[in-house]
């Protein structure tokens, strides 16, 4: 964990809080709520979007007054990485075309790493061409 980027302090402190509260240490709630604790207004609305007590996510939370275009792709990815989850009336609005427009794509970058972090290791630079080998 110590080479997961965070936002900010507030992005680190939900993740470290959320994944205290449920009962399951794997890499579909560590990458939840990595990416949920993106934006402020995710991490404030987070008992709209998850039910601690059933550990699902909460579809429904998608229409709240608070979403904003951002928090929107926050919750879509989010809601992606934690079982496949796509809006079957706009699937299209789960394409790395739409999430990644936006500031969050850093980040978002580096919840897909949490997800699946035995895909997203580091690659070997690569070789440098000698004149040899042209």
């Amino acid at each position: 964990m110590a080479d997961i980027r965070f936002r900010n302090k507030a992005h680190r402190d939900f993740f470290l809080e959320n994944m205290m509260k449920c009962r399951v240490n794997d890499c579909y709630h560590r990458a939840f709520f990595y990416v949920m604790g993106i934006a402020a207004e995710t991490r404030a609305n987070i008992n709209q979007m998850f039910d601690f007590k059933t550990d699902c996510i909460e579809p429904e939370g998608m229409h709240g007054g608070w979403q904003t275009s951002g928090t929107v792709k926050v919750c879509h990815l989010a809601f992606n990485l934690w079982n496949g989850y796509t809006d079957k009336e706009r699937p299209q609005d789960f394409t790395p075309e739409d999430l990644f427009c936006c500031e969050f794509a850093p980040y978002f970058m580096e919840g897909i790493k949490v997800r699946y972090p035995e895909y997203c290791r580091e690659l070997p630079a690569p070789k440098q061409q000698t004149e040899h080998s042209r």
